[in-house]
C-alpha cells in the first residue's frame, strides 16, 4: 500500500511510498499443472500468478479531499532516556502516513516489523514477564498507547488491546487509557468502521510529547469517557532483593518502583447525530508490582 503525507493547512497530499502490486501464487492450478507435466513431455510448467492491486489509490484519496480529522491521541514521554526516545522516534516512523482502506482492521504488529537492533533500535526498560528489563524496543508501547487513543477518540471499533502489566504513570490520568504490545503474541488492533479510508498521522515534540491524528471524513459522531471506575486495590506487598555480584559490597540499587494493583473500568460514549449509539467499558487490570533492588554480596 501506498503512504502519503496529508498537510491539513493546504489540503494537500504528498506521496512517501508509492504502492505496488503484490502477487500471489494461485495453489491448486499450479498444484494442477505440476501433476500434468509429470506425464507430459512439457516438463516446464509456468506458475499461475494472481496480480493483487493496492486497496487505496492515490486518486481515491484526492477525490475526499480536504479530510477531516477525526481521531486525536497524545501522550508525554518527558524524562525519556535518550535510548527510549530512540526508540519512540523509530517506532512513530513505521505508522507515518499508513492509509487504511474503508471496512479495513488495522494490526499495529504488522506495521511494526521487526524490533531489533539491526533495525535502529537501541535497548531500554521493557516489561517482560514478571519483570522490567533491558531490551531492545523499549518505548514502543508509548507508540501504541498513543495510536489507540487515536483510534478510542476517533470512535473507531478497538479489536484488540491489552493493558500494561502494572500501572505506568506517565499513562495517566485517566487510568485505564493505555495498550501494551508484544510482537507477534500481543497486538493492538482497530478497525476501519467508515465507507471512506482512514490515514494515519502523527508528530514528537521535542518537549516530551507524541501526537497521532487520524484523518478522513467526518463521521459526524462524537466521543466521550463517562467516568472512572477504579475498585479491587491491591498492595504492592514487600519488596524483592536480587545479589548482583557485579555490585560492591553492601551497594543497592532500585531497579523496580513499587506500584499497588487496581481494576479500572472506562466507559466510551459515542453519539451520532445527537443520539447515543454506543456505549462500551474498557476494562483494565493491573497487578500489583513490588519494588525491586539488586544489592551487592
Amino acid at each position: 500500500e501506498a503512504r502519503f503525507d496529508y498537510d491539513p493547512k493546504t489540503g494537500k497530499l504528498t506521496t512517501l511510498a508509492p504502492g505496488q502490486d503484490g502477487y500471489a501464487l494461485n495453489l491448486p492450478a499450479a498444484e494442477a499443472a505440476a501433476l500434468n507435466a509429470c506425464y507430459a513431455a512439457e516438463r516446464e510448467v509456468a506458475l499461475p500468478m494472481t496480480v493483487i492491486k493496492p486497496h487505496v489509490t492515490r486518486a481515491e484519496l484526492e477525490a475526499l479531499l480536504p479530510l477531516t480529522l477525526v481521531g486525536e491521541g497524545e501522550s508525554s514521554f518527558a524524562g525519556s532516556t535518550p535510548e527510549r526516545l530512540q526508540n519512540i522516534v523509530v517506532a512513530t516512523e513505521r505508522f507515518h502516513g499508513v492509509v487504511l482502506p474503508a471496512q479495513a482492521t488495522f494490526s499495529f504488529v504488522a506495521h511494526l516489523g521487526a524490533v531489533t537492533s539491526a533495525q535502529g533500535y537501541s535497548e531500554a526498560w521493557v516489561i517482560y514477564g514478571n519483570q522490567t528489563v533491558r531490551g531492545p524496543g523499549g518505548g514502543v508501547c508509548q507508540v501504541a498507547t498513543t495510536l489507540f487513543r487515536a483510534a478510542f477518540y476517533g470512535g473507531f471499533p478497538i479489536v484488540e488491546r491489552t493493558p500494561h502489566s502494572y500501572r505506568i504513570a506517565r499513562y495517566e490520568p485517566p487510568v485505564g487509557l493505555d495498550a501494551a504490545v508484544f510482537s507477534p503474541s500481543t497486538d493492538l488492533k482497530f478497525t476501519n468502521d467508515l465507507d471512506t479510508p482512514i490515514i494515519i498521522m502523527n508528530s514528537i515534540d521535542p518537549g516530551g510529547a507524541i501526537t497521532f491524528f487520524i484523518y478522513g471524513m467526518p463521521p459526524n459522531r462524537s466521543v466521550r469517557i463517562e467516568g472512572e471506575e477504579l475498585s479491587n486495590p491491591v498492595p504492592a506487598g514487600e519488596p524483592i532483593t536480587q545479589v548482583d555480584d557485579k555490585l560492591a559490597p553492601g551497594e543497592r540499587i532500585l531497579v523496580e518502583r513499587a506500584h499497588d494493583g487496581i481494576d479500572a473500568v472506562l466507559t466510551r460514549v459515542i453519539e451520532q447525530d445527537g443520539q447515543v449509539v454506543s456505549r462500551e467499558e474498557f476494562f483494565s487490570r493491573y497487578v500489583p508490582w513490588p519494588a525491586r533492588y539488586l544489592v551487592g554480596p
